[in-house]
């Protein structure tokens, strides 16, 4: 497994639309883009203390690194608690609770003002969530099951991510009828996920004021290298084929997981597994004859 060639990095403090598009939007380029945020106020203004001031009362949900079937979504919460607190867990204790797809401009909508979206792209899903975490918490590979374009801004601390194209899904042992995998990249299992030795992927570290540009269908691994927080923005995928995989995903296959799964949960995985298997063995045996 190759994660070693570095995702570029450019300057975007004063990024212009049309290069954007041609170098990475259109062609579906992972890209750091640097600074990208400094003409909002965000940029400055979001700190963890500025939110444990004016948000710190509200309950949030959280979510650990609990063990459960692979197959799932995490949709129940582990725990509870003020935000101040759980801010203040992530600061200065080590802790496996993460906040993820957090609505905190539906508690606090005048936030919306403190940023905009990027001119270098367009069709916004204007939806924002925002992702919280300790250091060594880890966010398990997966593609957003909307297949939308992600700009993932990072505000305080670093993370460590890890993407791989598309057209690796089937080297990464992707679940049908689901949106993750079953490896994991940080202790790859060559015996039992042969795939795994011909998969290659890009890697970087996000630090403050850096944006990600994640095309469509993207797997990405998240390691919070200290706590911190993030925030993503999507657009639409920008071709019909894949835009209409996002509605797919978001109807049929999702329904059909939810519903086999309460039938046979345990059969269900096994059988996802198995085909999972044979995929791999199939682009392995294909790799090897081309």
């Amino acid at each position: 497994m190759d994660i070693h060639t570095p995702i570029p990095v450019i300057d975007a403090t004063n990024l212009d639309r049309e290069m954007f598009q041609k170098t990475y939007y259109q062609p579906q380029k992972p890209v750091v883009l640097r600074g990208l945020w400094k003409q909002y106020p965000a940029y400055e203004k979001w700190t963890m203390d500025f939110f444990r001031k004016t948000m710190g009362n509200i309950e949030v949900g959280l979510y650990g690194n609990r063990k459960e079937d692979l197959s799932k979504t995490l949709q129940v919460p582990n725990a509870t608690m003020r935000f101040d607190e759980y801010l203040d867990l992530i600061e200065h204790q080590p802790t496996d609770l993460r906040l993820f797809l957090f609505p905190v401009f539906k508690h606090k909508p005048e936030l919306l003002k403190d940023f905009g979206y990027p001119e270098i792209a367009s069709r916004y899903i204007k939806m924002p969530f925002m992702f919280f975490g300790p250091t060594k918490s880890v966010v398990r590979m997966h593609q957003d099951i909307d297949m939308s374009n992600v700009f993932l801004t990072q505000f305080h601390g670093r993370k460590r991510v890890v993407l791989f194209p598309p057209d690796q899904s089937d080297l990464l042992y992707r679940l049908p009828f689901n949106v993750h995998t079953i490896v994991d990249i940080d202790h790859p299992d060559y015996k039992e996920f042969p795939g795994l030795q011909y998969a290659k992927g890009m890697s970087t570290i996000l630090e403050h004021g850096d944006t990600l540009f994640m095309p469509s269908g993207y797997w990405h691994h998240i390691e919070y290298l200290e706590g911190g927080f993030g925030l993503a923005l999507r657009t639409m995928a920008n071709s019909v084929p894949t835009f209409s995989r996002g509605i797919w995903n978001l109807s049929v296959l999702r329904t059909t997981d939810n519903i086999c799964r309460k039938f046979n949960d345990e059969k269900w995985f096994g059988y996802k597994k198995r085909v999972a298997y044979e995929r791999a063995d199939k682009a392995i045996e294909k790799l090897k004859s081309a």
